[in-house]
């Protein structure tokens, strides 16, 4: 529900019609996809094992796999967005233009969408669920342990480490830029100033996020137990949608206006349900008032 909220009302916020909200749209509906296919698929086929969805798994882990490389290279684009309005803010609206914001999208998608079906469909390197630690896992051919280790260990842990070190940098800028703030400097000025640093807070909250999903899918959970399942599980699957869901409330919580347009149509719904009852009544009591003249 959160990442659905952002990927629909975001084009309704005035702070967000850059290329900044674009990329974040981007973002969330990687997550939403993700997120939508454990709840409305994963979660029956777990809780109440249901075969036909087991049989089709893997075509569901392939739909996992491509939101899940939509969402990764949202992040890194958006890391590498608020590293260019710091860094080189003259330069910003140039780089990121719409146009430029609009094809990068759709370069990530295809870097997210194409590849994965040589890797996973005519490479045979099938994602798909096991009933033993309720997670989904790839198969254990040669061929696709070798795609395992470069396309997925490998390539996550990469964008990872540039996302950290791209956030990193980004921050000491800002910590740099604040301390030869000019006491003079605009109101405006200042509020922009001020809008971008809550940006870069919340891409880097994301990033944190993403950090310790990762940690705790590759690095703790093969070293947990086989006889823990539910430890396994929580390590594992449970951190994976966690990671997506965060995202979504990550945006709402920095992003005020989604409330605010949220509370706002609702308010409008009840004023017109008001406005058309009061009609009504009016219309019925002329109605009346006619009769008995």
């Amino acid at each position: 529900m959160a990442n659905w909220t952002v990927a629909l009302l975001i084009r309704r916020l005035p702070s967000l019609k850059n290329s900044f909200g674009r990329l974040t749209a981007s973002q969330s509906i990687g997550d939403a996809i993700h997120s939508t296919v454990f709840a409305f698929i994963f979660s029956p086929m777990c809780f109440f094992s249901v075969e036909i969805m087991k049989t089709y798994s893997s075509a569901f882990g392939h739909i996992l796999l491509i939101a899940y490389d939509i969402s990764t290279y949202s992040h890194l684009c958006i890391s590498l967005n608020r590293f260019c309005s710091i860094v080189a803010p003259i330069k910003y609206d140039t780089i990121f233009s719409m146009s430029n914001t609009k094809k990068l999208i759709m370069f990530s998608w295809a870097c997210a969408v194409l590849p994965s079906f040589y890797l996973y469909i005519y490479q045979d390197c099938r994602f798909y669920y096991i009933e033993d630690f309720w997670v989904f896992t790839f198969s254990t051919t040669p061929v696709c342990n070798t795609i395992v280790w470069y396309a997925d260990f490998l390539k996550y842990n990469s964008i990872v480490i540039s996302i950290v070190i791209i956030d990193v940098i980004t921050v000491s800028k800002v910590r740099s830029y604040k301390a030869g703030l000019s006491k003079t400097t605009s109101q405006s000025h200042e509020k922009k100033r001020s809008a971008e640093m809550n940006f870069l807070k919340q891409a880097c909250l994301q990033a944190f996020v993403f950090v310790c999903e990762l940690i705790t899918y590759f690095l703790i959970t093969p070293r947990v137990d086989g006889s823990e399942r539910w430890l396994r599980f929580f390590l594992s699957t449970v951190a994976w949608v966690c990671v997506h869901m965060l995202d979504g409330v990550i945006t709402l919580s920095f992003n005020k206006e989604f409330t605010q347009t949220i509370f706002r149509g609702i308010k409008i719904k009840d004023l017109s349900g008001h406005i058309g009852h009061h009609q009504e009544n009016s219309s019925n009591a002329g109605a009346t008032h006619t009769t008995r003249h």
